[in-house]
C-alpha cells in the first residue's frame, strides 16, 4: 500500500502500548461473524475500562503481510489487528447527525411513531 502508509503503519505499532490479534480457527462468512461479534464485545468492554482502540488494516488486508501475521501468532486466521491504550487526553466524541436524518420512509417520514 505504499512506503508512506507501511512506514506509518510500522511506526503505530512500535509505539502501541498493546496490539491484539483477533482470529478465528477458520476463515469462511461465519467465522467472520464470529469475529465480528467479538470485535464488538472487545470494543465494548475496552471502552468500559477507558481504553481506546484503532485498527491497524494493511496487516489484514495484503495477503503476503496477513500470513507472516499468522506466523508470527501461530495459529488460526488473523481477523483483525487493534492497537489498544488509554487516551493521553480526553478526546471528544464525534458528531452524530440526528436519527431523522439517516432512516428514512416508513411510519418516521409521515410523522407517525
Amino acid at each position: 500500500m505504499g512506503g508512506g502508509v507501511g512506514a506509518k503503519d510500522r511506526e503505530l505499532a512500535e509505539e502501541s502500548p498493546l496490539l491484539a490479534v483477533l482470529g478465528t480457527d477458520g476463515d469462511q462468512p461465519r467465522d467472520w461473524l464470529l469475529a465480528g461479534q467479538a470485535l464488538e464485545r472487545l470494543l465494548l468492554v475496552a471502552c468500559q475500562n477507558g481504553l481506546q482502540a484503532s485498527y491497524l488494516n494493511q496487516p489484514i488486508q495484503v495477503a503476503s503481510l496477513r500470513s507472516k501475521l499468522q506466523d508470527l501468532v501461530g495459529a488460526g486466521f488473523p481477523q483483525i489487528l487493534l492497537r489498544l491504550g488509554y487516551p493521553a487526553e480526553e478526546i471528544p466524541a464525534s458528531p452524530r447527525r440526528a436519527v431523522e436524518d439517516v432512516i428514512a420512509g416508513g411510519a418516521m417520514q409521515h410523522g407517525r411513531p
